[in-house]
């Protein structure tokens, strides 16, 4: 087990403030329909709850670890870490069939410049399911925690489909390597949903019954 490095804290102060988010929402083309009132108490308690999870976290890692940095806006970003032999467990666990996807979505993901060019043969060859994380908060939200090497092997070799374990959030929360990453999922998940409600996107009844309880 080890302690949280540095490199891997939130960089959220300046999202979780309210004049600043509303901004945000602003920037991203939206109007200012509705300011709930419970705001900033909101962004106060989150910004507790991140400061006793870093001085708590601890990443538990058995084996592989995929990690994924996720910009809330053009500043303000997190990583995710998920233990990858977690993820299959899970899988099994749950039962989950394989589907088959084109590579819309996934393909534009695909770092290559983080690709090991002499392990694509051995890639392409593999038939294994690539494993993606279903993040509704993301423009791609299809996010690959397993098998870049294999859709970039098969999709530069022309195929037009790809074998897929698709994991919702439920299940792929649990695979996450510490209590902080699961906090901050929680958190853009909240922050989307709130700003939907601030756009007049979403109905302000709803949004507390979409609201993970955080604290």
């Amino acid at each position: 087990m080890n302690h949280l490095n540095d490199k891997y804290k939130p960089n959220l102060d300046a999202m979780l403030n309210e004049r600043y988010y509303l901004k945000s929402i602003e920037a991203k083309g939206a109007r200012i329909k509705y300011i709930p009132t419970y705001l900033g108490q909101e962004f106060s308690n989150y910004k507790k709850c991140i400061k006793d999870t870093i001085a708590s976290n601890v990443l538990t890692i058995n084996g592989e670890v995929f990690t994924q940095e996720f910009f809330i806006d053009e500043y303000n970003y997190y990583f995710i870490n998920w233990c990858i032999p977690t993820a299959k467990k899970l899988i099994l666990e749950n039962e989950l069939k394989p589907v088959k996807i084109d590579f819309k979505g996934i393909i534009d993901q695909v770092r290559r410049n983080e690709i090991d060019q002499n392990y694509l043969p051995i890639a392409l060859k593999n038939e294994q399911p690539i494993i993606i994380a279903y993040y509704p908060m993301c423009t791609q939200p299809s996010v690959v925690i397993d098998g870049n090497h294999r859709v970039l092997a098969k999709y530069d070799a022309g195929e037009k489909t790809i074998n897929t374990f698709d994991l919702s959030p439920h299940i792929h929360l649990q695979a996450m390597t510490s209590e902080l990453d699961r906090l901050l999922y929680k958190i853009h998940h909240n922050l989307s949903c709130i700003a939907e409600s601030i756009a007049g996107n979403l109905p302000a009844k709803d949004v507390k019954r979409k609201l993970f309880t955080i604290g």
